[in-house]
């Protein structure tokens, strides 16, 4: 499976998913430089950022991660499904924009969210 990121970047000139991409870049960064205190206060910030989503993401996955690497992986996995909400939210025809596969996916992403 192509990396998510792949399929959000053809929304990139809509600005919050630009936004969105960014905050997801920088999270990478931070993991792959094992830049940890900055990572923790970037995946605060986006809490903060999406509030109730985040909220709701943690009532559902009780899970709460004790590593470094947990917390990426926890933090990754909401980012994904953000992403898929912000979508489809901000571009009303974004099933146009994508291959059969690609749509199959931004729509399993968004459902829990439904």
């Amino acid at each position: 499976m192509t990396d998510y990121l792949k399929i959000y970047e053809k929304f990139k000139d809509v600005k919050e998913v630009k936004d969105y991409i960014d905050d997801v870049i920088l999270l990478r960064h931070y993991y792959a430089t094992q830049k940890h205190s900055q990572m923790q206060d970037h995946i605060r910030n986006l809490m903060n950022k999406y509030l109730v989503e985040t909220l709701v993401w943690n009532t559902v996955n009780t899970f709460q991660p004790t590593t470094v690497e947990q917390s990426y992986i926890n933090a990754e996995n909401f980012l994904q499904m953000q992403g898929a909400k912000i979508i489809a939210e901000k571009v009303k025809d974004y099933a146009q924009r994508l291959a059969e596969d690609e749509k199959t996916f931004v729509e399993y992403m968004i459902k829990p969210m439904e």
